[in-house]
């Protein structure tokens, strides 16, 4: 079986929609189930607390998610160019949330 190469930026394309658009709903759900638990009284400290930060930790993480992703898709396609291009983009990503996590 053949895939026509114009057919593989519009999988990746649906693919990467559908990765968003999942994890933009699981974390607005986090959110969510999170306020819901303050607004009836339990404590930060049982949970709720932790289903928003969850939340907002999955929220923030989704880009870099989609930067793993593509640069899966090329390694699998060998595209070695872009596949060195996202491996670059997630060491930068690395290497800011590492050096300016000690930074106050």
């Amino acid at each position: 079986m053949t895939v026509s190469t114009s057919d593989i930026p519009d999988r990746l394309n649906s693919h990467l929609m559908r990765l968003l658009g999942f994890g933009t709903w699981v974390s607005c759900a986090l959110i969510a189930a999170g306020m819901v638990l303050q607004a009836l009284g339990f404590p930060a400290h049982a949970g709720a607390g932790h289903l928003i930060s969850a939340g907002i930790v999955l929220l923030i993480a989704l880009p870099t998610l989609r930067v793993a992703v593509m640069g899966i898709w090329f390694l699998l396609h060998r595209d070695l160019e872009f596949t060195v291009i996202a491996a670059l983009v997630l060491a930068i990503i690395a290497a800011s949330t590492f050096f300016g996590a000690g930074a106050h």
